[in-house]
């Protein structure tokens, strides 16, 4: 069975009427979508695997819900945001709050960011920023949140955003500088 023969409206009453077939096609086709967004807010890709299949349960125990006069994607990307979200809030007690000093995160030469990064290059450099860093950075640059709202949702002042996603930038920009300036060839 391939999820090309349905559109998407058709998978989805199928889901609704808690068809099985019909929510393996579902997660077929969007799996790689919501892995991509996963991704973004997860340290690893086992944990972003562990978030993208709990937001698929709360998908479709929650199908019944979802109003087909709007766009499918973006109700979706909320479930994925909040899943995360909720995982970040679940292990916040275990995190450990990073403080850097201005001075570590001063990059030698320009702030403007030039040149050709591919999608895994910014992962990996999304990856390595601590986890609170990482979600807010996502919320705010991609999501398109505000800090008030993200303080919301984070439950941490507005102040507390905008300094972490400055920080969080200052540190995508060190790791950016350290990447564009290492050498090509090292000695073996």
């Amino acid at each position: 069975m391939n999820h090309s023969e349905y559109t998407d409206q058709e998978i989805i009453k199928g889901c609704k009427k808690g068809k099985i077939r019909f929510q393996e096609l579902l997660y077929r086709k969007f799996y790689a979508f919501a892995m991509s967004v996963c991704i973004r807010y997860n340290p690893n890709r086992d944990d972003a695997l562990e978030v993208l299949n709990d937001s698929f349960m709360k998908l479709f125990d929650h199908i019944d819900t979802y109003d087909e006069n709007k766009p499918f994607k973006s109700w979706f990307r909320r479930i994925l945001v909040n899943t995360s979200l909720d995982r970040y809030r679940e292990n916040k007690r275990f995190l450990i709050h990073v403080e850097y000093d201005a001075s570590e995160l001063e990059v030698a030469g320009d702030n403007n960011i030039s040149g050709k990064l591919d999608a895994e290059e910014i992962l990996s450099f999304l990856a390595k920023l601590p986890e609170q860093y990482r979600a807010i950075f996502n919320l705010y640059e991609v999501e398109g949140y505000s800090h008030e709202e993200i303080a919301g949702m984070l439950d941490i002042a507005p102040g507390t955003s905008r300094s972490h996603l400055s920080r969080a930038k200052a540190l995508l920009r060190k790791s950016y500088s350290e990447i564009k300036n290492k050498p090509y060839h090292e000695a073996i």
